[in-house]
């Protein structure tokens, strides 16, 4: 998460690294404040695994479910699947204890008909206090910062053999630096 932070002219490696953990990593604390990867590989194999993840922080969910699937080869595709039109997803996370630098998606992304004008949108709401009650949310709100993207679900790319064809998708999005220093000791929506 901390590459797109990096200046963009080559450095040699020894340089590379005293920058990276002067300014994202200390070498003992990840850099990302939250994170998981579903999947076989990742951190969460397995749909309990993505639950038990997510459970402490959701405050919404109107249909969206953790799954698997094996359709598209041997290995195990794993993630949140939407279950229908309009499902919602709400996470929270109260009282940041370090700036928010970096907004970091992988979603899959698929020729299937199954998957045509499907899209997920995404939107990151920091500096907020969404955890002490209605009053205290609207007042926030005032300051709090408001970015949005939407991710479509169709792949435009050939079908080759009659199969359809999956891809992982990597979406990133860096955060205004001065911003994100406001964002500590507030919550993340």
């Amino acid at each position: 998460h901390c590459a797109s932070k990096r200046p963009s002219h080559p450095h040699p490696k020894a340089k590379r690294r005293m920058y990276n953990r002067a300014h994202c990593d200390n070498g003992i604390d990840s850099p990302c404040m939250f994170s998981f990867l579903a999947g076989s590989k990742g951190t969460t194999a397995r749909p309990s695994a993505i639950a038990s993840t997510l459970l402490p922080f959701i405050v919404e969910n109107t249909g969206w479910q953790p799954g698997t699937d094996m359709d598209a080869g041997f290995a195990r595709k794993g993630g949140l699947i939407g279950t229908g039109t309009g499902a919602t997803l709400t996470l929270l996370f109260r009282n940041v204890t370090r700036p928010v630098r970096r907004f970091d998606v992988v979603s899959l992304r698929s020729t299937s008909h199954v998957w045509n004008e499907g899209a997920a949108k995404f939107v990151l709401v920091t500096g907020g206090d969404f955890s002490h009650g209605k009053e205290a949310a609207e007042a926030s709100s005032k300051h709090a910062r408001e970015v949005s993207f939407e991710i479509s679900a169709e792949l435009n790319a050939e079908v080759s053999n009659g199969e359809d064809q999956h891809v992982s998708y990597h979406f990133g999005l860096d955060l205004d630096y001065a911003e994100t220093n406001e964002s500590v000791g507030k919550d993340l929506l």
